[in-house]
């Protein structure tokens, strides 16, 4: 994953921040002190929110990836 891709949150997260939709922008990464590396800073129905890198787990649904980043022949 990576920052700008379109993301579906499961429903821990959802509930947690009683999110509508749950649908995400990946807005960038936010280094850490300690063996998890890094936390995702990003913007879901309305506001920001910081969650950490297991939503990179293979069962997140990514919706649409960012092509902001890629790489042109």
């Amino acid at each position: 994953m990576k920052a700008g891709d379109l993301i579906q949150l499961s429903d821990g997260p959802m509930q947690f921040y009683d999110l509508p939709t749950g649908i995400a922008i990946l807005a960038e990464k936010l280094p850490r002190d300690d063996f998890l590396e890094y936390d995702w800073n990003m913007f879901v129905d309305g506001k920001f929110i910081v969650l950490g890198r297991l939503i990179e787990d293979p069962s997140t649904k990514v919706l649409n990836e960012s092509r902001r980043f890629s790489k042109t022949k």
